[in-house]
């Protein structure tokens, strides 16, 4: 069986997303968008008789300083799984991407069985996340109203100012994309110049899995405004740490301690 492997151009986004959507149960809207709207991707495949029999996607970002990407949307079709197709091709990825220059390779496992699977090519599960868990009188006693403004979101500049360091940088293409990928699956959204949070709800919790602020105090604020729950659970760099918070490989040569990175939001 000869497989070609390659990097993507537009002109395979109609297979690529053809692939896609028989791996994944997405809406269209929400696959055309990731290949309409996401500026910042590197996309590679493997193809089998002129057919993309697997694909997988590389976003620019930036980890203290240094290139690096997050890794998504792994997918191979169900016939020609289990053969190596995969490996082959994310090693083929991860070669290019050193080559522009990326340090580091981040990624957040679909699922808890592919964390082996990401450990045999190297990828290691250092990524750190933390849990803080918040009831609405907590939130309501440490709140602000925002301040007005009329400067346009620039979510670089607020990651930077929420998460200090140790974190992967998306740029502000990645992060206006997400805001409008999130929002075909119903995710709560609070998006201005100051704050962004994603947060689903149910039975009263609402798990917030993603935010970042200039000041925490007028999240919470808009949180009390568009919410109703009485618990809040903060997905972030504060709180009791989680384990299996996402892997990261080193592509250059590193002779000391391997970052141990909050990777933010992610696409799996």
């Amino acid at each position: 069986m000869s497989v070609l492997y390659r990097a993507a151009s537009p002109s395979d986004h109609p297979q690529l997303i053809s692939l896609w959507e028989k791996v994944f149960e997405e809406p269209r809207e929400a696959v055309e968008l990731f290949f309409k709207r996401n500026l910042s991707i590197h996309g590679y495949l493997a193809q089998y008789d002129n057919l993309p029999i697997a694909a997988v996607y590389l976003t620019d970002a930036t980890l203290n300083g240094q290139q690096a990407h997050y890794l998504c949307g792994a997918a191979t079709l169900p016939e020609f799984r289990c053969r190596g197709i995969m490996s082959e091709l994310i090693e083929y990825a991860l070669n290019d991407a050193k080559s522009r220059g990326d340090s580091y390779s981040l990624l957040f496992p679909a699922n808890e069985g592919l964390y082996r699977f990401y450990e045999r090519l190297s990828y290691r599960a250092v990524c750190q996340n933390a849990v803080l868990r918040l009831s609405r009188g907590e939130l309501a006693a440490d709140s602000a109203e925002p301040k007005s403004t009329t400067d346009a979101p620039d979510y670089e500049a607020m990651q930077r100012a929420c998460l200090k360091d140790d974190f992967l940088l998306q740029n502000n293409n990645f992060i206006s994309f997400a805001i409008e990928y999130y929002r075909f699956y119903g995710t709560h959204t609070i998006a201005t110049p100051r704050c962004l949070a994603f947060w689903e709800e149910e039975n009263g919790i609402a798990d917030v899995f993603y935010s970042i602020y200039y000041d925490i105090k007028e999240l919470k604020y808009l949180l009390l405004r568009h919410s109703t729950a009485r618990e809040f659970v903060f997905y972030g760099k504060n709180g009791e740490l989680r384990s299996r918070s996402g892997m990261l490989r080193v592509l250059t040569s590193s002779d000391g301690e391997y970052p141990r990175p909050y990777i933010g939001i992610t696409l799996q």
